[in-house]
């Protein structure tokens, strides 16, 4: 399709265009989300319990050092990839982003593949929050059962679903800044916990990186974070998601983009570092592979103070953070499903959309994995999780993986239709060699993160944990291209125009020359 083939009516916000088979799908959501909210998604979007209890399980497994190489080395990882899907969603903004960017540049074999991947990836997430959910209620005493809570807030979570995108928006918003007012506030009460000014422990100061020490299990320990690491990443990529119903992608995305690098090095990096300081890594109540229940390593850090006051606090500020955390799940699962019913990869029922822009059918299915929380009744909430955070790891690094080899493929696309570079309203800093790395080192982190299985002796449980999504990647890729003889595409024909919004005059890159530290900023965070 050739650049004659777009239409020259422009639009108030942006001239979409669309060929029949998007062209319902992507005007029937609606385009409500404005800047702030897809800004504030990129920062703390989706950090829920799973970061303010999960992280417990890391310190655990890896130590505070190993918890920092581990989250270090996947926050570069992150970067890189986050940079690649940030190019084109700005240029081709669907609901559905990267699953249907390999159809169109892979395979549609790969694209159907990548999508259920990515859907395993959020049902994993989602079950893991709600699991989470019923380790934070375990921390006050209550005549209600941990399932009933579960289940209660199992329609709660539905029924605001079904607002809309808007409200959707508007509620991570809120939490977000809300969250990330909190986070900064521990921050300073980590450092009067550790220097003494507080509680009633005394100084501490790196204390715990000497005993019980900086490391557990040494390099095993660190690759074990790996997995951990992906699972509590996973979720940046809503971003590109999110291009489909933003009201002016070519501007918003890569305003988003760029607070990646500060949400990796702040929220992540930061947060590790000074709950080390407040904890070790063998304190009591933190969660790990076989414990019953778990409390925040937040809450810990305040009750090893002597400041139980400040747990309650952290607890029921945890309970608001899971309407972000599962809402977040439900948005970005249910529009990966719709995606794939109207592309016909998925039961038509889940492609159904009604008047409010809502994919009720889709987000009704996604909940019900929420119930796969209920598993810890009969297993321990520590195997339920460690589980969880393994399969959803690995898919994680499966779409990363995806994701750049696709945006490899769309520059060489560009190029072969004679599509200038100058036309993205976003360029990816240091391609080629970011798209590259992001491939290499995803796909390496898919094969090999999981060597700690062959260990003497073997686990066959951990295997299974770390490779099976490999074989269920292959076995829907190999069934779907078999069923509709696929072909790989040729990109000199690959679709470059179905969701390319023109973008208004505040959207395109200004050509002004830059100082050399304005340059080196926009390289380190896009």
């Amino acid at each position: 399709m050739s650049a004659k083939d777009i239409g020259s009516e422009p639009k108030d916000e942006a001239t979409m265009v669309e060929e029949p088979v998007h062209q319902d799908y992507n005007l029937l959501l609606k385009q409500s989300l404005k800047s702030r909210h897809l800004q504030m998604m990129a920062i703390g979007g989706v950090i829920g319990p799973g970061y303010f209890v999960g992280l417990g399980n890391g310190f655990h497994t890896g130590g505070p050092a190993g918890l920092l190489l581990g989250f270090g080395i996947v926050g570069a990882l992150l970067w890189a990839v986050m940079q690649s899907l940030g190019e084109m969603a700005s240029y081709l903004a669907v609901s559905g982003a990267f699953t249907d960017y390999a159809g169109r540049l892979l395979d549609p074999a790969i694209g159907f593949s990548l999508g259920w991947n990515y859907c395993f990836l959020w049902f994993g997430i989602i079950a893991n929050e709600y699991n989470n959910l019923g380790l934070i209620l375990t921390y006050w005493p209550s005549k209600m059962p941990n399932y009933g809570f579960i289940l209660v807030f199992w329609v709660v979570f539905l029924l605001f679903a079904y607002l809309g995108v808007l409200a959707f928006g508007e509620a991570e918003f809120f939490i977000t800044a809300t969250k990330l007012i909190f986070i900064l506030a521990f921050f300073l009460c980590a450092i009067l916990i550790s220097s003494g000014a507080i509680g009633t422990q005394g100084p501490v100061g790196f204390r715990y990186y000497h005993d019980p020490g900086a490391f557990v299990d040494g390099v095993e320990g660190v690759f074990k974070i790996f997995v951990f690491a992906a699972l509590l990443y996973s979720g940046t990529e809503m971003i590109g998601l999110t291009a489909g119903e933003s009201a002016n992608p070519a501007r918003d995305v890569p305003k988003a983009i760029k607070l990646v690098f500060w949400r990796v090095l702040i929220l992540y990096i930061g947060g590790i570092f000074f709950l080390s300081i407040c904890i070790p890594s063998n304190a009591e109540g933190l969660l790990h592979a076989s414990s019953k229940t778990a409390s925040s390593p937040f809450v810990i850090a305040f009750t090893r103070a002597g400041m139980g006051a400040g747990g309650d606090v952290v607890n029921a500020f945890i309970i608001v953070t899971i309407v972000s955390a599962i809402n977040g799940g439900l948005y970005v699962s249910s529009r990966c499903v719709t995606a794939l019913a109207r592309a016909g990869a998925a039961p038509k029922f889940l492609g159904h959309i009604n008047k409010r822009g809502v994919p009720y059918a889709a987000l009704a299915f996604c909940n019900l994995f929420g119930l796969l929380s209920l598993l810890n009744l009969s297993s321990s909430a520590g195997e339920v999780f460690t589980w969880l955070v393994t399969i959803t790891g690995v898919a994680t690094f499966i779409t990363w993986g995806c994701i750049s080899l696709c945006h490899i493929r769309f520059r060489k696309a560009l190029k072969l239709q004679g599509i200038p570079i100058e036309d993205l309203p976003f360029r990816a800093p240091l391609y080629p060699y970011g798209a590259w790395f992001g491939m290499l080192g995803s796909f390496f982190f898919v094969f090999f993160q999981g060597w700690t299985a062959f260990l003497s002796p073997f686990s066959v449980a951990t295997f299974f944990q770390n490779y099976m999504m490999i074989p269920v990647f292959f076995i829907m890729w190999a069934g779907y291209k078999f069923w509709n003889k696929t072909k790989w595409v040729d990109l000199a024909e690959a679709d470059l125009v179905t969701g390319r919004r023109m973008p208004t005059g505040d959207s395109v890159s200004l050509s002004a020359k830059k100082g050399i530290w304005t340059r080196i900023s926009d390289t380190i965070v896009g």
